[in-house]
């Protein structure tokens, strides 16, 4: 009877849909309780193609197991539909039966992301995905928001839908405005993708409790990252909901007295995509470009949502001090082991920062502090060989093994899932 947490440490991008993934299994429900469509994970279950997930949890390659998007997502009808219709074409079923969505989510609507477009493409840019997530966040705060619940009255739901569109199109340039018809067509189309999730919506918090109450184990699936998080990340260059832990409890409506095992998952190769500082950051454009990988293989760095190139840079095991403080973090599972070969046969990981003339372990909370932190790095060696196939931690390289090593001691936590490929059978259980 508790609710384990697979939680992302870094910028997103960690890997977290590959680990709930492989774990998946030993839960009945699988549960989202923060983000919404700009969130992206990949998994690769066993003799499949990648499945690229936005919104959907990542145990829905599993078909005796319920996955719930939760009070906390902002859900993207139209993107939903999308997203459903491209898993079950790899043959995975999705009905009322191993789907629900919570019937108090808030909605992302049209004009949100044509608000959030408005504003990529001016002055006031922040490096975002483009999905409306502040738009319908602001919405949800000043108390004007469209929960799912709306669905059931789809008259009124239309013109809130169609209102929203006049209101953004009174914005864009005379050239690029809509006639009221064309308007109506958008706000027509996306109800009907609202109106088709219908039989997936529940009362996701009285479904989490009372299978808790059973005696059910529900596994909660992180959305973005620590440093992401509203309140804890590198404010500004954050999102608009809360990443940790405390967080997704409140996403999906499960007290903290259920709280079972927290999972972080941190990735050997950092990156982020967008704005914001990266302390560690690679200059070296070919170096970096190495790191990334060839786009659009399945673990490349490059978004998953946005497929911009992520920014690179060495291992920051100072930034994993904070979040695994916020969050309690019980076990570490470290993502991408295979390609730290790609930095060269010398391994800077950062393990201090300078700031204000003081070394200190944990990292300043703002944008603005860390823009004027610098690393002070420890130098590991490299090991050479190809460490993929490798299933037990006393077969990896002895370098490999420091490396993990030096997370564990610097940071007080076990890893305990080593991946070593994007593939479900790719870990290294320590």
């Amino acid at each position: 009877m508790s609710l384990d947490v697979v939680v992302g440490l870094q910028r997103g991008d960690e890997g977290k849909g590959r680990f709930v993934d492989l774990v998946a299994d030993k839960y009945a429900i699988i549960a989202r309780g923060n983000g919404g469509a700009n969130a992206g994970h990949t998994v690769i279950p066993d003799s499949m193609e990648p499945l690229a997930l936005h919104q959907v949890p990542s145990g829905i390659a599993y078909p005796d197991k319920l996955n719930i998007i939760g009070n906390g997502v902002y859900v993207d009808p139209k993107r939903l539909v999308d997203e459903i219709n491209d898993i079950q074409a790899t043959g995975i079923k999705v009905t009322a039966d191993n789907l629900l969505i919570s019937d108090i989510a808030h909605l992302v609507l049209p004009h949100h992301i044509g608000l959030d477009s408005l504003r990529e493409f001016g002055a006031n840019a922040q490096g975002s995905t483009q999905s409306g997530i502040a738009y319908v966040a602001a919405d949800k705060y000043l108390r004007e928001g469209v929960r799912m619940e709306s669905i059931t009255q789809p008259a009124a739901l239309l013109d809130l839908a169609y209102e929203g569109l006049v209101r953004l199109n009174q914005q864009l340039p005379q050239s690029q405005r809509q006639s009221k018809s064309e308007l109506m067509v958008t706000a027509k189309a996306w109800l009907k993708s609202a109106e088709s999730l219908l039989p997936h919506m529940a009362d996701t918090v009285e479904v989490i409790n009372d299978r808790l109450q059973a005696g059910d184990q529900v596994l909660a699936e992180g959305a973005q990252a620590y440093w992401l998080d509203i309140n804890h990340g590198m404010y500004p260059a954050v999102t608009s909901s809360s990443t940790t832990v405390s967080g997704l409890l409140d996403g999906l409506g499960v007290s903290p007295k259920y709280l079972g095992t927290v999972t972080g998952v941190a990735k050997a190769v950092k990156s982020h995509v967008g704005s914001g500082p990266l302390v560690t950051e690679i200059k070296d454009e070919e170096l970096a470009n190495r790191i990334r990988g060839a786009r659009g293989q399945a673990d490349s760095e490059y978004g998953a949502t946005t497929q911009r190139p992520r920014r690179i840079g060495y291992p920051d095991l100072v930034e994993l001090r904070n979040a695994i403080r916020v969050n309690g973090v019980d076990e570490l599972a470290v993502s991408k082991l295979d390609h730290v070969p790609r930095y060269g046969n010398n391994l800077l990981v950062a393990t201090s920062y300078t700031y204000q003339g003081k070394t200190r372990l944990t990292a300043p909370s703002s944008a603005a502090a860390l823009e004027n932190c610098k690393p002070n790095y420890e130098q590991q060696k490299v090991w050479s060989q190809d460490v993929s196939k490798v299933r037990k931690f006393q077969d990896l390289p002895p370098e490999a093994q420091q490396f993990i090593e030096l997370f564990e001691t610097e940071l007080g936590v076990p890893v305990k899932k080593i991946g070593v490929g994007p593939e479900r059978k790719q870990v290294i259980i320590k």
